[in-house]
């Protein structure tokens, strides 16, 4: 089965007709590029601002999701923005309307999301693992955001490996697999968080499912390098241990909360906890001096975070 962009897609992003978008997106730093089955989708703020996706050889569409657009004016943004793509010029043409579309989830996001929302922030974070000097040295990369793939439904907000900066095979990496809780009034209760767990077992106890994911962490990965999109820049690949963290972010939760301990504490005296132990470990994110950087010697194991709240 097709699980990633073709080869053809790759060179038209790298040298092709697509070649000046993926330039844009490079420069800009609010942007970030993720691929997909038959296409790539590029986030602004935690949303998804266009998509491109190939419709023939050397031919793409793009589409911008028509719900962000608030304003009285509807035709202020074209919901197809640009069809058959297969030229410069209407590759240039896309990314005219890019600052437009930006602005239209702007008012969007004021509206909808005037905290941010959990998304953006689950783009703040891949931002800043995968690029730059921070990216370079963080110990964790991040694959892909609300990863569905294999999955029904995704359960995961990120997926990608974790890759110790001291840690020279790229052969043998361990499986990262994230969740995020954004802000008090985004933690769930213990029971939702319990039943979460408990799809997290029944999917990692699939091999196949397991596998594929693997297997399309692989290919991401190696296309992203190519196009520079991850360090170290050029054609990587990657292979995988069989070991397992589930990585948990909360970021922005308040100290006079207690709703967080008590969910720690829950989770530690389940049985869902003492079953995903036998194949993964749970760690908790504890941020470096207010960044977003993962790193491995700030993941607190439970007894560890507990103790801290």
């Amino acid at each position: 089965m097709k699980r990633i962009i073709s080869n053809n897609f790759i060179n038209d992003l790298e040298n092709g007709v697509l070649r000046n978008i993926l330039k844009y997106v490079k420069s800009d730093t609010t942007l970030a590029m993720e691929i997909r089955k038959d296409g790539i989708n590029i986030y602004y703020r935690g949303g998804s601002l266009l998509k491109i996706k190939e419709v023939g050889e050397n031919q793409y569409n793009g589409y911008f999701d028509k719900n962000y657009i608030k304003t009285e004016n509807n035709q202020s943004v074209v919901v197809e923005c640009i069809p058959r793509i297969d030229n410069l010029s209407k590759a240039n043409k896309l990314i005219d309307y890019i600052p437009k579309i930006k602005q239209q989830m702007d008012l969007w996001m004021k509206v909808e999301m005037p905290d941010g929302g959990e998304r953006e922030y689950k783009h703040i974070v891949a931002k800043e693992n995968n690029y730059g000097l921070i990216g370079k040295e963080s110990d964790y990369f991040i694959g892909d955001i609300e990863y569905r793939g294999c999955l029904n439904n995704y359960l995961f907000d990120m997926i990608g490996v974790k890759w110790a900066v001291d840690n020279d095979n790229s052969e043998n990496l361990d499986l990262a697999l994230f969740k995020m809780y954004y802000g008090d009034k985004h933690l769930k209760t213990l029971e939702e968080v319990l039943s979460d767990l408990n799809n997290m077992i029944e999917f990692l106890y699939d091999e196949k499912s397991l596998s594929l994911l693997k297997d399309d962490l692989k290919e991401i990965y190696k296309a992203k390098t190519i196009l520079g999109l991850l360090y170290p820049y050029e054609e990587l690949k990657i292979g995988f241990s069989d070991k397992i963290e589930i990585v948990y972010i909360f970021g922005n939760q308040s100290n006079e909360n207690n709703n967080l301990k008590n969910i720690l504490i829950g989770i530690k005296n389940s049985k869902q906890y003492e079953e995903i132990s036998k194949i993964a470990d749970i760690k908790i994110a504890k941020s470096s001096f207010m960044g977003y950087g993962l790193y491995e010697k700030n993941m607190m194991n439970l007894d560890y975070a507990i103790n801290m709240l």
